[in-house]
């Protein structure tokens, strides 16, 4: 069920997970009464509803179905993402920045060194280093010379291409699209056909994420049909952002956004293309590596999400990934579909086990995904409570969600689960 169709009696429920009515009441400073009316059908004053929000740590559009919870964002994130979305935007629009800007050389580095922030999970130095890099990145684009105008203008779209990527992580979908389309804007400005491909990748993967899976499949497809590369081809960063797309589009149609055949088709270039390849590469040494570990990765997602488990059990035995290699969110995301996959073939331990070490790995990166809440009430009745209600609290899924879909606070079965 979607978080909507529950009442808002369940909803309030479901929000207060383990913590009783008198312990809300108090900490919302209201009375138990005004508690036990919610939860019994019944009505509240407008102050009473936003102090119960609040006290909840969500909002009143939350309580009444309006939007569905969201994954706690540390406050240093949050600083973050503020900080990020005002950078973006004026260097977009080019407002003057009182900073002298490192060369093109050192912001080069800098942005390499943010690409690594964002694949390690590290999001707060994440925002901390954008926030800096967006405007000296178009001061120097500002200030270039005919002869540095190119490489400028080159760091100024994998600035905003890792902006792109984080803002679609804290869930900014909106600022996602605007750092993308200021990055292609940019590529088009000094003509690099490769990188406007690159943010176009990108942008098909904010598509998934963002439920758009016809639109990601539709441009992925398109970007990998304009820049494939002829088999004479040796750049290997054209190969590597080929593959990116290839993949993306393959994802995208396991999702939904094309036939089934379709998925195994692009899936199928992808795995040439990263044997041709044969180690991963990332281009200039931005952003996702591709090669034959990334590509067995999405190969694990695209057969989890057409449910073909016997294929997913046989890549799960056989996938390696090398942890020099292949970033910690893509491992991380693979060790999901791990989990998930052991859920649909009734391995409830192993599924959790799975989880906590996604958890233990990746700590801040699991705190902006999905699926650990789907896995999560998927495991309502195969492992203890307890178990689970630690498991929901590491992954950030929002306090009262496993409860919903596990148990009451009594530990009384609840059926329906809850899913985003």
């Amino acid at each position: 069920m979607q978080w909507s169709e529950y009442t808002t009696a369940e909803r309030l429920k479901a929000l207060r997970g383990g913590m009783t009515q008198e312990g809300l009441a108090e900490r919302a400073k209201v009375s138990v009464g005004v508690v036990k009316k919610l939860e019994q059908g019944g009505t509240a004053s407008l102050p009473s509803l936003l102090s119960i929000a609040d006290a909840l740590e969500t909002d009143i559009a939350v309580l009444f179905g309006q939007q569905a919870p969201r994954r706690a964002m540390a406050v240093g994130e949050r600083a973050a993402l503020r900080l990020v979305s005002a950078a973006t935007h004026d260097a977009a629009i080019g407002i003057p920045s009182d900073v002298e800007p490192g060369t093109t050389a050192e912001l080069r580095e800098a942005v390499i060194r943010a690409d690594a922030a964002y694949w390690a999970g590290r999001y707060t130095e994440l925002g901390t280093l954008l926030a800096q890099l967006l405007p000296e990145a178009r001061a120097r684009w500002d200030a270039a010379g005919t002869a540095e105008r190119e490489a400028a203008g080159g760091v100024l779209v994998d600035v905003f291409q890792t902006a792109g990527m984080a803002a679609n992580v804290w869930g900014a979908r909106d600022l996602a699209y605007a750092a993308l389309t200021y990055g292609r804007q940019i590529a088009g400005l000094i003509g690099d056909d490769l990188r406007d491909a690159h943010l176009a990748a990108t942008t098909s993967w904010v598509n998934l994420r963002d439920g758009r899976t016809s639109q990601g499949f539709a441009l992925a497809a398109a970007q990998a049909d304009r820049i494939e590369p002829r088999m004479s081809e040796q750049d290997a960063d054209r190969w590597s952002v080929y593959g990116q797309l290839v993949t993306n589009a393959a994802v995208a149609a396991s999702r939904g956004g094309a036939p089934d055949d379709t998925a195994r088709e692009y899936l199928s270039q992808a795995h040439a293309v990263a044997a041709r390849l044969s180690t991963e590469h990332a281009r200039g040494g931005h952003a996702q590596p591709y090669g034959p570990m990334y590509t067995a990765t999405q190969a694990m997602s695209v057969a989890v999400a057409l449910g073909d488990v016997a294929h997913a059990l046989e890549l799960m035995d056989t996938t390696k990934l090398d942890g020099d290699l292949v970033p910690l969110a893509t491992r991380a995301r693979y060790g999901l579909d791990v989990a998930q996959i052991h859920v649909e073939v009734g391995r409830g331990e192993a599924a959790a086990g799975q989880l906590e070490e996604v958890c233990r790995i990746a700590p801040e990166w699991v705190r902006h995904q999905v699926l650990p809440g789907v896995i999560i009430s998927r495991l309502a009745g195969a492992v203890p409570v307890k178990r689970l209600r630690k498991l929901a609290d590491a992954a950030g899924v929002p306090l009262g969600v496993q409860d919903r879909a596990a148990a009451t606070a009594d530990g009384t079965p609840v059926p329906g689960t809850w899913s985003r």
